[in-house]
C-alpha cells in the first residue's frame, strides 16, 4: 500500500515527460515574445527561475492592468494542467472578489469568441514566490486558450515565472484521477501490515472504510440495509472511488455482483462516459496484467438492478481494483451490496 504514491509520481513524471507546454515564452526569458499588452515589466533581480520574471506594478488607480498570450489546444485534450510561480508585494483588496493580482485563463472557439473562464490562482496582500497549479477540463467547443495575468483593478506588485499549460489526454486523465482516489485508503487489516487485504464494506455501511476517493453516501436511497454509495457529477468530469485487494492463492476466477441505481446520468463523448463498475488486474509491481473489464455501465434513470460478472483470473495477477465512478458523465450513480466471490 505504501507504494501508491510512488506510483502517482511516476505517473505525473511519465505525463508531464511526455507532453509538452504549450504556453510560449513563459519563463519571460525573451522579455514579452508572444505576449500581448504592454502593462508589464520584466525583473531581472526579483525572480524564480532562469534570468528573468514578468512584473505588473500598480500604485494608484486600481485599474485593469494586465497581459495575455492566446494559444492553440491540441486536439484530443480533455483537460490542461496550468501552473506558475507567483509573488506578490501589498496587493490590495478590492470591493470585488476578482480584484486581486490574477493568473485566469479563457477557454475560446476557433473565432476566438469566450466559452468559459477559469481563476487559477487569485492572490492578495504580500506572498513569497508560491506554486499555484490546477487542471482543469477543456469544455465542449473550444479549440483555443487564453493565458491573463493582471492585476485585477487594484494596486500592488505581481510577479510571475516558469508558467505552464500542459495539455492531458482522456486516457492520461483518466490514470490521474485513478491515482488521486489513492490519497487514502483504510482496509479491514489496518494496523497489520502483515495480512494481506481483502474486499469489504461492499454496502458502505461503514461509510469511506476501505474506500479510495471522495466517498459519499445516502440514507434514503438505499437496496439494503442503511447506507449506500452516492456518487454525484455537475459537470462532466471524472468522480470515482475504488478499493484494492489480493487475489487468493488457486483462485481461477472472479464474480464481481452488485446492485446499481440511476439517476438522470447523461452520457459523456466517449460511450464509456457514464456511470460504471469495472475491476482491474495488476500484479507484484502494479503492472496491469490484462484489460480493464466492465461490469456494468449505467446511463439515464434506472431503478435498482442487479449486476453480475465472472471473469477469468489473468496470469500473473496478485491483486485487484474494484472502480465506481462517474467517467466523465453528469448525474447521480447509487450502488449498494457490491459483493466479490472467487472460484
Amino acid at each position: 500500500m505504501k507504494c501508491f504514491p510512488l506510483i502517482y509520481l511516476f505517473l505525473l513524471s511519465v505525463i508531464s515527460n511526455a507532453q509538452t507546454n504549450i504556453i510560449k515564452n513563459g519563463g519571460f526569458e525573451s522579455e514579452f515574445q508572444f505576449w500581448r499588452g504592454d502593462a508589464a515589466t520584466i525583473s531581472t533581480f526579483d525572480k524564480k527561475t532562469g534570468n528573468s520574471a514578468g512584473v505588473i506594478n500598480q500604485y494608484v488607480g486600481a485599474d485593469w492592468k494586465g497581459i495575455d498570450q492566446i494559444i492553440s489546444i491540441p486536439k484530443k485534450t480533455a483537460a490542461i494542467e496550468l501552473s506558475g510561480w507567483i509573488k506578490t508585494e501589498a496587493v490590495e483588496k478590492g470591493k470585488n472578489e476578482w480584484n486581486s493580482g490574477k493568473f485566469d485563463i479563457e477557454f475560446l472557439n476557433s473565432g476566438e469568441k469566450g466559452i468559459k473562464n477559469e481563476s487559477v490562482a487569485s492572490v492578495l496582500g504580500t506572498t513569497p514566490w508560491t506554486l499555484y497549479k490546477k487542471t482543469i477540463n477543456v469544455p465542449d467547443g473550444a479549440s483555443k486558450l487564453r493565458i491573463i495575468l493582471a492585476l485585477g483593478q487594484t494596486n500592488g506588485t505581481i510577479y510571475f515565472d516558469d508558467l505552464k499549460a500542459v495539455p492531458i489526454t482522456h486516457e492520461q486523465l483518466d490514470k490521474i484521477q485513478e491515482e488521486e482516489n489513492a490519497k487514502k485508503i483504510t482496509v479491514a487489516t489496518a494496523g497489520n501490515e502483515s495480512q494481506k487485504p481483502v474486499f469489504s464494506n461492499g454496502d458502505f455501511e461503514n461509510g469511506s472504510t476501505a474506500w479510495r476517493g471522495n466517498v459519499s453516501t445516502s440514507t434514503t436511497v438505499v437496496k439494503e440495509g442503511k447506507t449506500a454509495l452516492a456518487l454525484n457529477s455537475a459537470a462532466f468530469e471524472w468522480n470515482g472511488i475504488d478499493q484494492i485487494a489480493e487475489i487468493p492463492e488457486n483462485a481461477s476466477s472472479i464474480t464481481i455482483s452488485g446492485w446499481l441505481k440511476s439517476d438522470n446520468i447523461k452520457q459523456g463523448k466517449d460511450t464509456w462516459n457514464n456511470g460504471l463498475l469495472n475491476v482491474a488486474f495488476a500484479g507484484n509491481e502494479d503492472q496491469k496484467t490484462g484489460n480493464d473489464q466492465n461490469i456494468a455501465f449505467v446511463t439515464g434513470t434506472t431503478d435498482w438492478t442487479y449486476y453480475s460478472k465472472k471473469f477469468p483470473i489473468p496470469a500473473g495477477t496478485k491483486k485487484y481494483r474494484i472502480m465506481l465512478a462517474l467517467g466523465f458523465a453528469t448525474g447521480t450513480l447509487y450502488a449498494d451490496a457490491i459483493t466479490v466471490n472467487f472460484n
